[in-house]
């Protein structure tokens, strides 16, 4: 067994509650100033020491080849892509993986959030326990369904959705994160969709230990709809909320190299401006991101908007997607 881990990121759903713009991008990829949402669960996932990387895709899988090129590469590491034409949940698409996750410990991190944890302090804690798998876990008070009842004095996961009947300690949050023993691959069905939460479950039926490790500190946030991935802009805008993982120095960029921002253009709060994008004389843009390659004329007055490039940009907008 390798004692390099590998990492298997969730990058194929719908993102149904943050249409439009995942009808013009997956949500994976959606930029958060102009830094697809996948590259910080990837770049997080670097810092903590995994070797391989790989991911899935089911939704606009076009998309994934300008993010990664024809030979997908993540800063000059490989990345091995599996495309699911029927969604294969979370634990069907770990087995459709099997190929490039081999026998090694891995992490799953699902892509659709933006989060700073402790990884490298999960896997520690997950390869001194003999655990199953080790969840990475939060405080109920912080959002999120709070379905995992988790005992603080012996680091135990005892229940997960009431599936057991134990309604004991700390009710928490499944974080997304979680590190998993190849040994998983036991509890999942050879074919078809399936959820790690029920190979877990299963698992713990039979005996199996699951771990956790529950972080009340920390960055997180789903990104699942058009308010959330603003607020997300509003919050790392400081610099003070960069995750720590980062490699990239000049990163928050508010205003992309490559876009044309005219003079006489009048920004108020927090505003990013991606590549390609014009914003012309006169406009007034507050609190709102501009994708790629939109147009803003020059007597638009946007107040908390999210252009997604499809149209020219004119008149007074307050909220939205346009």
């Amino acid at each position: 067994m390798s004692s390099v881990p590998a990492a298997f990121v969730l990058a194929a759903g719908l993102g149904t509650r943050l249409a439009p713009l995942t009808e013009i991008l997956p949500k994976p990829l959606v930029p958060v100033f102009h830094k697809p949402l996948l590259n910080f669960a990837l770049d997080s996932l670097i810092a903590a020491g995994i070797g391989k990387l790989a991911l899935n895709t089911h939704h606009l899988p076009e998309a994934f080849t300008p993010a990664f090129g024809t030979d997908p590469h993540y800063r000059e590491r490989p990345l091995s892509l599996f495309h699911e034409p029927l969604l294969l949940g979370t634990g069907g698409g770990i087995r459709n993986a099997r190929p490039a996750l081999g026998e090694s410990t891995f992490f799953l991190y699902n892509g659709d959030i933006l989060a700073d944890l402790p990884l490298a302090e999960l896997l520690s804690i997950h390869t001194s326990s003999g655990a199953l798998a080790t969840l990475l876990l939060r405080p109920s008070e912080g959002g999120g369904v709070a379905n995992v009842n988790f005992d603080k004095t012996s680091g135990r996961v005892l229940d997960l959705r009431g599936a057991l009947g134990k309604n004991l300690d700390e009710l928490t949050v499944y974080s997304g994160i979680a590190v998993f023993e190849p040994r998983i691959f036991d509890w999942i069905p050879d074919e078809g969709p399936y959820s790690i939460i029920d190979a877990l479950i299963q698992a713990m039926r039979s005996g199996e230990e699951i771990g956790g490790l529950l972080v009340r500190d920390g960055f997180w946030m789903d990104l699942g709809t058009p308010s959330a991935y603003l607020e997300a802009h509003r919050l790392l805008a400081n610099p003070l909320s960069r995750p720590g993982y980062l490699h990239d120095s000049e990163w928050p960029l508010m205003i992309h190299s490559e876009a044309i921002v005219e003079s006489g253009v009048k920004l108020e709060g927090m505003v990013a401006v991606g590549p390609g994008a014009v914003v012309r004389s006169g406009a007034v843009l507050k609190d709102s991101v501009i994708w790629p390659g939109s147009v803003i004329e020059s007597e638009a007055r946007l107040d908390g908007c999210i252009v997604s490039g499809r149209n020219f940009v004119a008149g007074e907008h307050k909220g939205g997607v346009l």
